[in-house]
This record gives structure tokens, C-alpha cells and sequence, in this order.
């Protein structure tokens, strides 16, 4: 049995593969080119890696520039030991931005990514044109961490159960089923690319310390920093879109709609049926249509579409 398998590159995303030094990070990434074009930063969430998103990023490509990195100690990017908050995966993707040179960038974020785009808008809104939040915000409402999480922010009991989840890779793909509507009904090909991929997740030092540092960061903001996050949030300009399934079992979809509220008509929130935490894996081609409803493509693009169906 492989004990430490890699994380393979979905052979559609091959050609976009890069890496990136930064000032005490290397990050992997892809990138799709067309400098000219729209750019779309694609931010992944809590566990998961760039590849979440691999179902879309084909298609986007065709009218934008996507970018989209595994985030520090996720996935195949470096990271430290520890100090996974919020704070530090802004300030990375901050350097990330500008190592890259991008500016008016629309910010796709999942659950956790979804947060670190909030994190960005806030801090840096002259680079942000707008950004859609998927499955997740920021914590504007003081919560308490759902009961199934506290053994896993209990230092040395989450590391152990994490270690359990070991035994077996069936386990270890059952540790999904909450995360998606129904986890069964996924193609198989999807199935099959879960099944290696949770695995080789768990057989990562990195990631899974990862994990736990940013879960418990996340548990420290949910129940002490609300009132300031509620502050900033309201404060905030750039446009936002905020998208969660009716079956999401994982985000409270009342955090979502408080942001709406909040954001006094710059936010919008869209339901996703029959849908759960990952939108961008159970519904990717509605994830991909929205996005496109959502981003201008460009004149360029927007001329060649009015061509292709012009009566003559």
C-alpha cells in the first residue's frame, strides 16, 4: 500500500501548472494566461486544495484569465508549522497578488476561501472589482463551534482523530458525506478522484496540521472577533455576490443572509438547490454559468459573442 501518495495534477489542468516564490512561501498555482482578459482569483476552502475547482476552470478560460492557488500548506504549496489564521492566508494572498502583478480582480472564494476574499476586499478594495462568496463569510455573529468540531480543536485529540481516519481509505471517504448533498450521487469519475485525493490529504503531515491550525483560528474569530468583523464588513465597497446550497450542512446559512442584510444593497445571495457545501463539485456547470452571468468578459469577448449571433 502507498503510504504517501502525491497530489496528482488533473491531467485538464496540466498545462496551467505553475509555482511561485515568495518571501518565505513557495505556492503552486494555475494559471490559464490572457493577460488581456478578465482575471478571476479562485480561493479554496478548509482541507481542499486548487484543484476543487478543476470542473470549471476549463470553461472560464475561455473568457477569463483564472488564477487559482493552493493556499499555504495546503495541497502542493509550503507552509509553516503553525499560525493558520485568517490573517496570515490575507496577508499571503496579499503578497500573492502582487508578486503576480494583478489588479482589478474578481474573487471567487469557497468556505474558507470565501472568508480570506472578504479579508482581501477589506484590505485592499482598490484591487478588488468584486467578489462572490460561496459557501461561506465572515463570522459577523459571535458563534459557537458546531459539537461534531470540538474534538477536533482539542490539541492532540483532533490530531488523533485525524490519524484514525487512516485506517482504512473507505473511512477516509466517508469523512466527506457531510460535506455534499449526497455524496454517492457524484459521477464516478468524481468518486474516484475523491476517493485518491482525501487519501493522499490525510498521508500529508503539512496539510493536516494545517487543518487543524486554521479550524481552531477559525473557532477563536467565530466567538471573539464577531463585532469587529461586523464593523469592517458594513464598511466594505466591493460588490458581493453570496451563493450556499439549501443543503449545506457545514456554514449556517443565517451568517450568510445577516452579511446580505449588512451589506445594505452591494450584496445579493443567491440559493443553490439541491446542493451542499460544494457547489463547485455537486453543480460546477450553474457555478460556471453564474460566474459568467456575474463578470463582464471584456469588449473583445462581448464583441465576438455579439458575431457568432448576429442575423447576418
Amino acid at each position: 500500500m502507498q503510504r504517501n501518495p502525491t497530489m496528482d495534477i488533473p491531467p485538464m489542468l496540466v498545462p496551467y501548472a505553475r509555482r511561485i516564490a515568495l518571501r518565505d512561501l513557495e505556492l503552486f498555482y494555475y494559471d490559464t494566461g490572457a493577460a488581456q482578459a478578465p482575471t478571476l482569483l479562485l480561493i479554496h476552502g478548509l482541507g481542499d486544495e486548487a484543484d476543487t475547482w478543476r470542473s470549471i476552470i476549463p470553461s472560464l478560460a475561455q473568457r477569463y484569465r483564472v488564477i487559482a492557488p493552493d493556499l499555504p500548506g495546503f495541497g502542493r504549496s509550503s507552509g509553516p508549522k503553525s499560525g493558520y489564521s485568517l490573517t496570515f492566508f490575507a496577508r499571503a494572498m496579499a503578497e500573492f497578488m502582487a508578486a503576480l502583478g494583478l489588479q482589478q480582480v474578481t474573487l471567487v472564494g469557497h468556505s474558507l476561501g470565501a472568508m480570506i476574499a472578504q479579508r482581501l476586499s477589506i484590505g485592499l478594495p482598490q484591487l478588488i472589482q468584486q467578489q462572490i462568496l460561496i459557501s461561506g463569510c465572515l463570522p459577523i455573529k459571535r458563534q459557537f463551534p458546531r459539537r461534531w468540531l470540538w474534538p477536533l480543536l482539542l490539541p492532540g485529540v483532533g490530531e488523533l482523530m485525524l490519524a484514525g481516519m487512516r485506517r482504512s481509505r473507505e473511512l477516509a471517504f466517508q469523512s466527506l458525506r457531510p460535506f455534499y448533498f449526497n455524496l454517492y450521487e457524484l459521477p464516478a469519475r468524481e468518486q474516484r478522484f475523491l476517493r485518491r485525493r482525501v487519501w493522499a490529504r490525510l498521508c500529508q503531515a503539512r496539510q493536516r496540521r494545517a487543518t487543524l491550525s486554521a479550524l481552531r483560528w477559525l473557532a477563536v474569530d467565530a466567538l471573539f472577533r464577531a463585532d469587529q468583523y461586523l464593523d469592517l464588513v458594513s464598511e466594505c465597497p466591493t460588490p458581493t455576490i453570496l451563493m450556499a446550497g439549501d443543503h449545506d450542512m457545514i456554514v449556517a446559512g443565517e451568517c450568510i443572509e445577516a452579511t446580505e442584510v449588512v451589506l445594505e444593497g452591494r450584496g445579493q445571495y443567491i440559493h443553490l438547490e439541491c446542493c451542499g457545501h460544494m457547489p463547485q463539485q455537486e453543480c460546477p456547470d450553474q457555478i460556471g454559468e453564474l460566474i459568467a452571468e456575474l463578470v463582464p468578459a471584456g469588449h473583445d469577448d462581448e464583441a465576438d459573442w455579439r458575431n457568432e449571433h448576429s442575423d447576418g
